[in-house]
């Protein structure tokens, strides 16, 4: 769950140029838009400890590199203080995961983390060690809303969000509260597409 600025938009035409036809796909992608980033409210006084563990992605923007259902991410802490991020989703029924990491960004009281993972191509995703997920609004217990905006170019922008759960359902009333918050602050909750999370899903182990 990240962004980046220019490696982003190459892979988001690559990936659209390599896939079915758009009628076909999980999600409609989109082109990147125009403006910059909104400054979004970020959590304060952020505790790295209470986020650990495993979340439920209920509802997220397009993005390229995760389109499959039944997503979790689990975050674990490293003896190195850095935090393991392993992101599982099911794509055409095959259990695809990825391992990533994850460090507090500049200013470790907010809720702002600098969140890489391999590709194919070799590269990783980063920002220049610029904070790329930023934890707009969580409890710690059943919810979270994150985003993640990166400029490129002439006015461009590519935007990702999710909103996400600790059990595998988010009663429908946080969604709608979690989206007019997003609306609130500038997130585009319209561009928020619900995937699958039910009995169908494997249950993991934490």
């Amino acid at each position: 769950m990240l962004c980046l600025k220019t490696p982003i938009f190459m892979l988001l035409i690559s990936f659209v140029s390599s896939q079915p036809p758009q009628d076909v796909l999980p999600f409609t992608p989109r082109p990147p838009a125009t403006g910059p980033c909104p400054v979004v409210p970020v959590v304060q006084n952020f505790n790295l400890h209470r986020y650990l563990g495993r979340w439920y992605e209920i509802e997220r923007f397009f993005a390229p590199f995760q389109t499959g259902d039944c997503v979790t991410a689990d975050y674990g802490l490293l003896p190195n203080g850095s935090v393991s991020v392993i992101n599982t989703e099911v794509v055409e029924g095959e259990l695809n995961s990825v391992m990533g990491f994850a460090t507090l960004g500049p200013n470790p009281a907010e809720g702002r983390l600098v969140v890489t993972f391999p590709f194919s191509s070799g590269g990783s995703f980063s920002v220049d060690g610029e904070p790329n997920y930023t934890v707009v609004a969580t409890d710690y217990d059943n919810y979270a809303l994150v985003y993640s905006c990166s400029s490129f170019g002439a006015g461009n922008k590519i935007e990702f969000s999710w909103i996400l759960s600790r059990m595998p359902n988010l009663p429908p009333q946080f969604v709608s509260e979690l989206k007019k918050w997003a609306t609130l602050v500038n997130i585009d909750a319209a561009r928020y597409s619900p995937l699958k999370q039910d009995y169908t899903c494997p249950r993991r182990q934490i």
